[in-house]
């Protein structure tokens, strides 16, 4: 048998060849045979994947035809970014950044949902499903970038994962001719569509959890440009950039070196840029003298803080911006277009009263509401 040991009778491989994702009933046809549990052969944008439901009997003949160990992982694989949400209901700030500049693309990202999230999935999925999926709490997803591919994983229905169509040791498959060779008589079908494997080499492979990115593969995008795609950018706005938007910076900055046991300075090696700007700000003023003493208080000095004017580049590259009132919402809406979805209020309860003026008591409240803010924050989006 080759390859592949002791496996099943030999079966007749249908070749089909899908032009686009109009042909619906080719399409339907291929997703139909997923979901009864069929191997079918699908063209990435890197290489060929098997496709295969996350079903113990179908892994078991997976993982038989590639003479791979039963204990190996495989990734699951996603015809749109909204089924995601049933796999990883909150993915982090990083991970969300990278979906957004990489999928549908060559990228697999392992997903480390939390615990709350890993409960609610396993109260919707078939539990074969769920161990099969999550051995160690984990998931790694790929959203491949051919529409052809994608349009037959979103018609099957079902969680699907395809490894590399190769043996094991062996180089993976780039064409149909190449699936054909390993594997007819062993699968289904093998599906064959415009511009196919075009990058002829893996898919990056990438970690996203809470202690933040490690590469653990690189593919089509190298370690650099990955966690160049992961960075997140954080803004924090206010009038003047002399109190409160340079405490919130600050205090942002120390909840994530606490978070990654990093020093202050270290958190932008974790893949967070995090600044302050003012929509009424005079360049380059000292933060205020109270804003200076409560923040040595804390830990988080503003010494070198130097105030910045908003300006409509700040807002374009920023991820997410949080503004300490209405006021300034309504200037970022108007300074800059489709900010909707990415900037809010810090205290989701109301408005952070600007301190100047007061004394050194009001300006330790308006620190302590900016921390706790930046935390509850923070703790839903991480």
């Amino acid at each position: 048998m080759g390859f592949f040991g002791t496996i099943a009778a030999m079966m007749n491989t249908e070749r089909i060849y899908i032009s686009s994702v109009d042909d619906t009933e080719a399409i339907q046809r291929a997703g139909r045979l997923l979901r009864d549990g069929a191997i079918v052969a699908l063209p990435t944008e890197t290489v060929y994947g098997l496709g295969a439901k996350a079903e113990p009997g179908v892994l078991a003949r997976l993982d038989a035809i590639k003479g791979r160990q039963a204990d190996k992982r495989y990734s699951l694989h996603i015809g749109c970014l909204e089924d995601l949400a049933r796999y990883v209901p909150r993915p982090t700030l990083q991970a969300k950044k990278l979906m957004q500049t990489m999928w549908p693309g060559p990228m697999t990202i392992i997903f480390e949902p939390d615990k709350e999230s890993l409960e609610i999935i396993r109260a919707a999925l078939p539990p074969e499903t769920y161990e099969l999926l999550y051995r160690d709490g984990s998931l790694g997803v790929r959203y491949p970038d051919n529409p052809v591919a994608c349009a037959v994983l979103k018609a099957a229905v079902a969680p699907i994962v395809a490894p590399s169509a190769n043996p094991a040791a062996q180089a993976p498959a780039v064409s149909a001719d190449e699936v054909a060779a390993y594997f007819n008589g062993h699968i289904e079908m093998i599906v064959e569509a415009p511009g196919s494997c075009r990058h002829r080499l893996n898919s990056t492979v990438v970690r996203v959890g809470e202690k933040g990115v490690t590469v653990l593969r690189e593919g089509v995008y190298s370690r650099p440009q990955t966690l160049e795609a992961a960075r997140v950018h954080l803004l924090f706005v206010c009038t003047g950039n002399t109190c409160r938007s340079p405490m919130a910076e600050a205090l942002c900055r120390k909840y994530l070196a606490d978070k990654f046991n990093c020093d202050l300075d270290a958190v932008e090696e974790f893949g967070y840029t995090i600044i302050s700007a003012g929509v009424a700000a005079f360049e380059s003023m000292p933060a205020s003298r109270h804003a200076l003493e409560v923040s040595r208080q804390k830990g988080t000095p503003l010494d070198n803080h130097r105030s910045s004017r908003l300006t409509a580049a700040m807002i374009q590259q920023a991820d997410l911006i949080f503004v300490m009132n209405e006021s300034h919402l309504q200037y970022i809406r108007q300074t800059a277009a489709e900010t909707e979805s990415k900037c809010y209020l810090l205290d989701a309860s109301g408005e952070i009263a600007d301190p100047v003026g007061y004394d050194l008591d009001v300006y330790r409240s308006c620190a302590e509401q900016i921390e706790r803010s930046i935390n509850e924050r923070m703790n839903a989006l991480l």
